[in-house]
């Protein structure tokens, strides 16, 4: 694989037709994005008792975290601790977390000096969640197993609620792990219930993964600390006037990473959320034409229709997070609408669209508004493809 080359594959202490040979209780992951390596992980784990460390690119800095927990018969967790510090100044004192899991589970959070406390709901016990942490996936997949349960509970350190996850076992030697209503990351596993490959293909990550049998972390976090790749699909917003209406669209901006985009990550004749993380969301001041139809004043989402013949251009008016009864949907804090939430019965209009291939690639997705005549255009480029439609005063 691309990731296992160069300075990268010297680092790697032994290949993965080592692990056979290893005691089934340790293990190494390197977890990719495109050619992008975003996080290290290695742990071990002897009888009740689990540790580990990871490195994560995937931040502003460069993290070190440590980890480690002591669990109950049951699979569940009964006290974990984990620390995040710069990787380039390790010293630092970082962020420590300290969990007592139990029905109500307490989370003693310490940052700099100053700790806090947390006490989370977690009835019949839970599992810490760490993104991209690979070893609590295979914590994931035995609870299940042992509870005969296809959802557990997982509580993500410094959260104030729990994150519901649905687990499946559908083949012998393939675990799924996923958010309620989203596609799950698919697991290579052996018969020991031990991950052997990650494929992130179908969710919005789009993660892969590998074991190894140790990574040298020493030389990782030497080679690595200062190469963060900071937020990877960062947030962007435009703003411009057209006709006399504010027109304001905010954002995120992923990146190719060395991927095959539209026909490729991007399937074919599927919405797309038309760029990463929270919906694009579109707010005008005034009545606007887009692509010559007429979209009155307020709020609304834009999402696309990828097809290699053409693609639709689609004003939705969801804006905020699905909700329940009257209080939660009138809540002022409500969330935004995320990119996966997307409802086809909230459809404003479908708008055709026009493209043209470029001549060279655009590394990260972009949104223009681009003054033309009395109005302008609305242009979505990304890869070797620039999309756009007219925009106008009524």
């Amino acid at each position: 694989m691309r990731y296992m080359t160069g300075m990268l594959a010297a680092l790697v202490l032994a290949s993965t037709t080592a692990l056979a040979a290893q005691a089934s209780d340790q293990g190494a992951f390197v977890v990719t994005l495109g050619r992008d390596t975003i996080v290290f992980e290695r742990y071990t784990r002897s009888g009740a008792q689990i540790e580990g460390d990871m490195l994560l690119r995937n931040t502003g800095a460069v993290v070190l975290r440590h980890y480690a927990g002591t669990l109950n018969a049951d699979g569940s967790m009964a006290t974990f601790e984990m620390t995040n510090r710069p990787a380039a100044t390790p010293q630092a004192r970082g962020t420590r977390f300290v969990a007592r899991f139990g029905d109500t589970t307490v989370v003693d959070v310490t940052r700099d000096t100053t700790t806090s406390t947390l006490r989370v709901p977690t009835p019949g016990g839970a599992l810490p969640f760490l993104n991209f942490s690979y070893a609590m996936y295979e914590l994931f997949g035995r609870r299940a197993l042992a509870t005969h349960r296809d959802t557990i509970t997982t509580l993500p350190l410094g959260a104030g609620e729990i994150t519901p996850l649905v687990v499946g076992h559908p083949a012998a030697n393939t675990l799924t792990v996923g958010f309620r209503d989203d596609a799950p990351t698919r697991f290579g596993v052996d018969a020991d219930g031990r991950i052997l490959s990650v494929d992130g293909s179908a969710t919005t990550q789009k993660v892969q993964g590998t074991r190894v049998a140790s990574l040298d972390f020493a030389a990782l976090t030497a080679a690595f600390q200062n190469r963060p790749l900071g937020q990877l699909s960062p947030p962007d917003s435009v703003r411009a006037t057209i006709g006399g209406a504010s027109v304001a669209i905010d954002y995120s901006r992923p990146g190719m990473r060395g991927r095959t985009i539209f026909g490729g990550i991007i399937p074919w004749g599927q919405v797309w959320r038309t760029g990463a993380n929270a919906a694009t969301r579109i707010t005008t001041s005034a009545d606007l034409m887009i692509g010559g139809q007429r979209v009155p004043a307020g709020s609304y989402t834009l999402w696309t229709l990828p097809a290699a013949s053409g693609w639709k251009l689609i004003v939705n008016k969801q804006t905020k997070a699905p909700c329940t009864g009257a209080a939660e949907c009138t809540s002022p804090t409500r969330a935004r609408l995320w990119g996966t939430d997307y409802d086809a019965d909230s459809d404003f209009v479908r708008i055709d669209m026009q493209a043209t291939p470029l001549d060279a690639p655009v590394e990260q997705f972009a949104i223009t508004v681009e003054p033309q005549g009395a109005g302008a255009v609305m242009a979505f480029t990304w890869e070797k493809t620039r999309v756009w439609v007219n925009l106008a005063k009524p």
